[in-house]
């Protein structure tokens, strides 16, 4: 403000002047405090592979495709799959798929998508 002020009028004592009026004026008072962002706290990590996992899935893809997509959070490691349909059955199936290679995980996190929380999950 006090620059665009600057470009068209000055006088001594003319950014004390801008700044007390800003000070008062509400809508400047909320617009310009600080929001200081909430520290994100960091999950803790396991301490060996597939105990902890997360699943999400991607899409739609231009092909009317989604990928669910499940990772591991102490290695990274992340399986993929494609499917068609996102139901509660299909997700079953693709999850059986990867727990017959890699064995059941302690937990596994997922977003509150409906999918994910069907009595058949």
């Amino acid at each position: 403000m006090k620059s665009r002020l600057r470009l068209k009028v000055w006088w001594p004592r003319s950014d004390k002047d801008v700044a007390n009026i800003v000070k008062r004026y509400k809508g400047c008072t909320l617009v310009g405090l600080l929001n200081h962002p909430v520290p994100v706290k960091r999950r803790d990590l396991p301490t060996v592979p597939w105990v902890d996992a997360a699943m999400d899935f991607l899409g739609p893809l231009p092909n009317n495709d989604y990928l669910l997509v499940v990772i591991d959070f102490y290695s990274r490691y992340k399986e993929v799959k494609f499917t068609k349909v996102i139901i509660s059955l299909q997700i079953i199936k693709l999850l059986k798929e990867i727990i017959s290679g890699l064995g059941y995980p302690s937990s596994i996190t997922a977003d509150n998508g409906r999918q994910f929380i069907s009595v058949t999950m």
